[in-house]
């Protein structure tokens, strides 16, 4: 799969048609999964390459400034889930004022200078262009004197409710970790790279791998039992998402990962952390002492959650 970050970086693009599809696919849920699916077969069926058109940034944060909504993945998790469905081609464009201003039909003619495409496909509630006026309506109407086909697919439902990136969030902020499974189609996760820390967890004897989770979606701070996925191999352990008050002073918002009886070096690495089971809320602790010995514990519940053969203390 290549990506590009502007319309620019395809200068050398292979000559082609192409089918594509536009919008934020924040999170790549099942109803999200649905178009990419119809993208990528109907591109093998015609001999095209299969091009998503999404974005780095959430369009709220230009649309609605003031009604921040939080992202269900990162960057880098995005193409990586593009790139396990066999998508060719990404444009992961920062959405800004300039391109929200764009009608419909200067974008979709933009679009088509760049990446000559035949097919368009959309889910049944996107919007394109300015004030988002380029509904099915409008979209279908320029397709016919614009040259291309448009295809919108039904939205996807569970329960009797349509699938959606804030019925997730919901359920995420909540800690419903089955029902956000269910609705993404696959464990709900934090896939990001490890960071440096400031190395005061080795010392008490509880060495973590630290995780940046700004501007993510995420559950309730606290202390859960994770598996830690690197490389194709699993790892079972604790992880305190929240601010760490006892030790930290600089109110960084983190994941911090300690994993059974596991010493890794992963600084640097990209990890998938899968969320399982929630313990207790995050608290400051009066001493390093009382600290330690809350982690001991936390370690001891975390493991009998994982062997239940293993007894608590």
């Amino acid at each position: 799969m290549r990506v590009a970050y502007n319309f620019d970086d395809i200068s050398d693009l292979p000559q082609g048609s192409s089918v594509v599809t536009i919008g934020s696919f924040d999170g790549i849920h099942l109803g999200h999964q649905v178009v990419l699916d119809r993208l990528v077969r109907t591109g093998k069926t015609r001999n095209a390459r299969s091009v998503v058109i999404t974005f780095s940034n959430h369009p709220s944060e230009v649309l609605r400034p003031e009604q921040h909504i939080h992202q269900l993945c990162t960057t880098a998790h995005k193409i990586k889930l593009l790139e396990e469905m066999s998508i060719d081609l990404v444009f992961l464009l920062s959405f800004t004022k300039k391109l929200a201003e764009k009608t419909p039909k200067q974008f979709l003619s933009d679009l088509l200078k760049v990446i000559p495409f035949h097919t368009l496909i959309l889910g049944e509630d996107a919007h394109i262009g300015k004030n988002r006026e380029g509904n099915k309506k409008k979209v279908t109407e320029l397709s016919a004197g614009m040259g291309f086909e448009v295809e919108y697919l039904s939205d996807c439902a569970i329960a009797g409710s349509r699938i959606s990136s804030s019925r997730i969030r919901s359920s995420i902020q909540h800690g419903r970790f089955d029902e956000a499974e269910l609705l993404l189609g696959r464990p709900y996760s934090i896939y990001a790279p490890v960071l440096k820390g400031h190395g005061r967890g080795a010392p008490l004897g509880f060495p973590t791998a630290n995780i940046s989770v700004e501007g993510l979606c995420l559950p309730p701070h606290g202390v859960y039992t994770v598996s830690l996925w690197h490389q194709g191999q699993r790892f079972e352990g604790v992880a305190n998402l929240g601010y760490a008050p006892t030790l930290h002073q600089d109110r960084a918002l983190l994941l911090e990962v300690h994993l059974f009886d596991k010493t890794i070096d992963l600084y640097g690495h990209y990890v998938d952390v899968h969320f399982h089971k929630f313990l207790r809320p995050e608290q400051r602790f009066d001493s390093v002492e009382a600290l330690k010995k809350q982690i001991a514990h936390d370690i001891q519940q975390g493991k009998a959650c994982f062997f239940p053969n293993i007894s608590i203390a």
